[in-house]
């Protein structure tokens, strides 16, 4: 399994909200982060923007505005945010182009229940815990 790169930047965005030293009240832009992490500005803005519907992170437009965590590193766990930056659907398909195994196959029934398994063991991070990095600490006093 691998991510998708919108869940890569959500939480790469997220980490760095965190790790700040007041993460309610410190605000950085999207610009800022882009440059930063060297994604794609367009990207960043599609990310922020479903953080935002999602109540992950709090933005404010014009001068002095900025994106800031909508509620406490503690309290987001990295299971929920991936199910909703991940796609819907299953891990394998087994109806678009119909196999002739799927009735009784255990390798469906195996991948949706480790898939499951991997949102779950995600959930025993918040976001508190990742943002805790020393790096990350170090990279968010360099761009302040």
């Amino acid at each position: 399994m691998q991510l998708t790169r919108f869940s890569d930047i959500s939480l790469r965005l997220l980490m760095y909200l965190a790790s700040r030293d007041h993460p309610m009240d410190a605000k950085v832009t999207a610009r800022s982060v882009s440059e930063l992490f060297n994604v794609p500005y367009p990207h960043v803005v599609k990310v922020v923007h479903q953080l935002g519907q999602y109540g992950l992170i709090a933005t404010t437009k014009g001068k002095g505005g900025g994106l800031r965590l909508a509620r406490s590193p503690e309290s987001i766990h990295l299971g929920d945010v991936l199910r909703r930056t991940e796609p819907d659907g299953d891990v394998i398909d087994c109806f678009t182009q119909p196999c002739p195994l799927r009735v009784g196959c255990m390798l469906k029934d195996a991948l949706d229940e480790s898939y499951e398994a991997f949102f779950a063991k995600m959930n025993e991070f918040s976001l508190a815990d990742v943002a805790a990095t020393p790096a990350l600490k170090s990279l968010v006093q360099l761009s302040a």
